[in-house]
């Protein structure tokens, strides 16, 4: 059994709202200099490339991968933004296939706190996607405004899941681990997962979650990229004090599904490890 925790499918608003879709892949560059460190060695994806549903469903299927976390995305005004029906109903046309997170937006904290309770009530859903760094204005996580968001995953059991990278955000300074660290430790019941751990910020974040034990992580291509700078520091975590709380993702369209889960595999993860990070953690705090 392996779990995803982090896919964004061609489906619906994925594909009319933003920017996920069409996807380039590695030969839609003119010269190999010229080609995002991200995109490096990507292959394989058709569904990306053409915003494509049903392709999408044939790579999966073929991937290994057996559930996934499907994120949403709530940010400023010209990027992509998803409408949380949409991934909601994922889940519930697929069930035992997908498993929905709505995203909030940082920016609107009455329209988050709304927003909330109704997938809750409407949907049953099990956390939230959240992306400050990207919100209008861009925030940090442990501004104080956002605690009202934290309190109600508390009080309702959500996860709250971020995306903190030199990606996500205005500046290098919205993924620092610091802001995390400020909010675990302010949220001691909340389960804080975080997409990319805070690359470049690599030994910082895993300073935090040393201290912080509701604090996860799923790297996915920071990781699962041969040759990654800081990859073996997610690894060598893993395979100590991290291995109960670091999972796997693709973050799909970013990097292909079975190219993801066979790169995540051939890093040098203890056997017992390898299982934990594929299914065990990602079930537990999912409550499957």
């Amino acid at each position: 059994m392996v779990i995803d925790f982090r896919t964004r499918p061609p489906y619906k608003s994925f594909v009319s709202q933003g920017n996920f879709f069409p996807r380039p892949m590695e030969e839609d560059f003119k010269g190999p200099e010229e080609i995002p460190g991200i995109y490096w060695n990507s292959v394989g994806i058709r569904s990306a490339k053409e915003g494509d549903f049903s392709l999408y469903m044939e790579e999966l299927s073929g991937s290994g991968i057996d559930l996934q976390v499907v994120q949403g995305r709530r940010v400023r005004e010209g990027m992509a933004s998803v409408e949380n029906d949409d991934v909601c109903e994922l889940e519930r046309l697929y069930p035992g296939r997908f498993l929905a997170f709505p995203a909030v937006d940082a920016a609107d904290v009455p329209g988050a706190l709304a927003e909330i309770d109704r997938c809750a009530e409407t949907y049953g859903i099990r956390g939230i996607a959240l992306e400050p760094g990207w919100s209008m204005p861009a925030k940090y996580v442990d501004d104080r405004s956002l605690d009202p968001v934290y309190e109600k995953c508390e009080d309702l059991g959500l996860i709250c899941a971020f995306t903190l990278s030199v990606l996500a955000g205005e500046d290098l300074s919205y993924c620092n681990p610091i802001a995390l660290q400020h909010t675990a430790l302010r949220f001691p019941r909340v389960t804080f997962t975080v997409s990319h751990g805070c690359w470049p910020y690599v030994e910082e974040f895993l300073g935090v979650a040393l201290q912080c034990m509701n604090v996860y992580c799923y790297p996915d291509f920071f990781c699962n990229l041969p040759k990654m700078p800081f990859a073996d520091q997610f690894v060598r975590a893993a395979n100590s004090y991290l291995r109960y709380r670091m999972m796997f993702a693709t973050s799909y369209p970013v990097r292909p599904l079975a190219q993801s889960l066979e790169q995540f595999l051939s890093l040098p993860f203890e056997p017992e490890v390898r299982e934990l990070l594929l299914y065990e953690n990602a079930s537990r705090i999912l409550k499957l």
